[in-house]
Formats: structure tokens, C-alpha cells, sequence
């Protein structure tokens, strides 16, 4: 039980460290520009960038900031041995499965020569 309590414990850290990496280049004129770089070369027109770049920085803060409260709900419920701490720790081992063993299969399914394998194109 505790080695699941520390795993979940390292992985809030990990989300907080990167959600602190991220707000070190929002923070940062070079960062900012090499955001707003990126959005002007996926198409954005200049007139939507400022709008598109706080929508971008809430969807990554947001992205970094539930996992690493999940997280370290888990651990601390763990650690707490209570029901609630299960309850969180399964739900992320259940994300997790999907994520590291579900991309793979998406992929792998999403390839063309697979698909035409199925008969559709």
C-alpha cells in the first residue's frame, strides 16, 4: 500500500514541476513569444492570438494542475488509509491504463494498412 501511496506522491510532485516549468515561460517575454510563434505557424490569425493564447494557457494549467491534486488526494488518502484515497488511486490507475495502454492500441488500429485490413479505406 505504500508504494502505491509514494508513486502517487511522485507523480503529483512531477505535474507540480511541470506546471511550474510552464508558468516559468508564461512568465518569461521569450516564452510568451515562442507561444505565440507556434499559434501564428498552426494558423491562428493575429487578431485571435491573444484570446487563443489565454485559452491555451488555461488548458495547460488546468491539464498539469487536477493530476497533480489527484494525485496527491491519493496519496494523502492512502496514506490515511481511507476510502476516499482508494477510491481516487483507482480511478487514476484506471486513467493511466488507458493512457499508456490505450494510445498505443489507438494507434496501432489507426494505421492505414490495419484499417484497410478491415475493409475501411
Amino acid at each position: 500500500m505504500t508504494v502505491i501511496a509514494v508513486l502517487s506522491a511522485a507523480a503529483a510532485v512531477m505535474f507540480l514541476v511541470l506546471l511550474v516549468q510552464f508558468a516559468a515561460l508564461l512568465i518569461n517575454p521569450h516564452g510568451r513569444d515562442s507561444i505565440n510563434q507556434i499559434l501564428v505557424q498552426a494558423g491562428v490569425p493575429a487578431a485571435e492570438l491573444p484570446g487563443v493564447f489565454v485559452i491555451d494557457a488555461v488548458i495547460w494549467v488546468l491539464a498539469l494542475l487536477v493530476p497533480a491534486i489527484l494525485h496527491g488526494a491519493a496519496y494523502y488518502g492512502l496514506m490515511g488509509m481511507r476510502r476516499g484515497g482508494w477510491v481516487v488511486a483507482f480511478l487514476l490507475a484506471c486513467a493511466w491504463s488507458i493512457v499508456l495502454i490505450g494510445i498505443p492500441f489507438g494507434v496501432l488500429l489507426w494505421r492505414r494498412d490495419t484499417r484497410a485490413a478491415f475493409g475501411l479505406s
